[in-house]
């Protein structure tokens, strides 16, 4: 049967831009609907006493793939002669549509690699299953590791994840939630910038019920669930390292003195010392934002007419910025200075000697960041949303630069 002939029976005449008329040989069967006289409209045709085989050409196929179309309910609706909610309901397999017609919808859907549209989906459902994530910026190996970590967690839930940086301005944090909000996200993963002191913003996500779960730099007040390793355990632990190896005039290396990871970190470093019995010099304290200024103060530290002889450093970014200048200096690690560091595996095992770190556990963080906020996107009533703090234990690894 031709098209033409096809089209007597169907209410909207197939309108796609098909060469006609087509020879019967390159036609190609995609489904058989049986009709029953009923005496009434059907929500494919006017049913008649007959049974007839719908066809569709091999060139509306490729029709559509030339042009890398993506087929939608409104072209199944056009090819079958029905309406675009019969072809919902269909593929729905809604009770009120015939058998015969959900075949044949779902024939065509088939036939044609039909998708539904996610953006559709989520305009109805209010739900984008899509998480964002706000980080400073991805320039270390710690970042990484988090991200893979979520994604994980991410990937078992069938959602999304939405990456914006920061680059540790205030300004561009505040217009990344805005960003998050406008997008519908379900949750909020953030590691808050070096700039930030005002955290509104983030408040503003919660009082849309948007939950968020904050992790590695977090607000220095409970605005939501917060995961990071037990820096003041860490810091305390690495010191104690320190110590123990026969140093007795330590330094500390931290990054922003207003971020909660730094006061954990140096609080843990004065504990060991007090426990230890060695003296805390506030002149051995130093602090540097990117590796430029730890370079720069790592050096004003090495010029002090009695400098240490033990060195911890708080993150990647700023042991990159020390070892560029013991490196300078040609020091001996650990003769002349023994050091210790938060690094990942990957950044310390690329100095020679090799480092001694306490791991930062960026991809646990990442898993346990996520799970929790799905944990929260689960409750959909918000009754179980009390903030609370997780820490994560992180080891020592003792290499040949202690």
């Amino acid at each position: 049967m031709l098209i033409a002939e096809i089209q007597q029976f169907v209410p909207e005449p197939i309108s796609l831009p098909i060469p006609q008329p087509v020879a019967v040989d390159n036609f190609f069967q995609i489904l058989i609907i049986n009709t029953e006289n009923t005496g009434q409209k059907s929500g494919l045709a006017t049913v008649l006493v007959a049974t007839f085989t719908l066809i569709c050409t091999k060139q509306i196929f490729t029709h559509l793939m030339a042009l890398k179309k993506q087929i939608t309910i409104k072209d199944i609706a056009k090819l079958l002669g029905v309406s675009k909610s019969t072809v919902s309901r269909a593929l729905k397999d809604h009770p009120d549509i015939s058998p015969e017609t959900k075949s044949a919808v779902k024939n065509v859907a088939d036939s044609f690699h039909y998708r539904p549209s996610q953006v559709a989906i989520s305009l109805r459902s209010k739900k984008s299953r899509v998480i964002g994530l706000i980080i400073p910026k991805i320039y270390s190996f710690f970042f990484p590791t988090v991200i893979n970590g979520i994604e994980s967690i991410a990937h078992e839930h069938g959602y999304n994840l939405m990456i914006l940086q920061s680059n540790e301005s205030y300004e561009n944090e505040v217009h990344n939630t805005n960003i998050m909000l406008a997008n519908n996200v379900e949750g909020v993963l953030a590691c808050v910038s070096r700039k930030t002191k005002d955290f509104s913003h983030f408040a503003n996500v919660s009082d849309e019920g948007i939950p968020i779960v904050f992790f590695d730099r977090v607000p220095s007040g409970l605005m939501g669930d917060m995961v990071m390793v037990d820096d003041i355990k860490g810091a305390y632990v690495a010191t104690s390292h320190l110590i123990e190896t026969g140093r007795n005039r330590l330094a500390i290396c931290i990054g922003n003195p207003d971020l909660l990871i730094s006061i954990n970190r140096l609080k843990g470093f004065q504990e060991a010392l007090r426990d230890h019995g060695i003296p805390f010099v506030k002149d051995y304290v130093i602090s540097g934002e990117s590796p430029e200024e730890a370079a720069a103060e790592t050096a004003k530290l090495l010029d002090l007419e009695t400098p240490p002889d033990g060195l911890f450093a708080i993150s990647d970014l700023t042991m990159s910025g020390i070892m560029r200048e013991v490196y300078q200096r040609k020091l001996k690690v650990p003769e002349q200075l023994a050091l210790v560091g938060f690094c990942e595996d990957v950044f310390s095992l690329m100095y020679q000697p090799q480092l001694t770190t306490v791991l930062p556990m960026g991809f646990e963080i990442g898993r346990t960041a996520a799970e929790r906020l799905f944990q929260h996107i689960a409750d959909t009533s918000g009754l179980n949303r009390t903030p609370e703090t997780i820490l994560i234990e992180s080891p020592l690894v003792i290499r040949q630069s202690t």
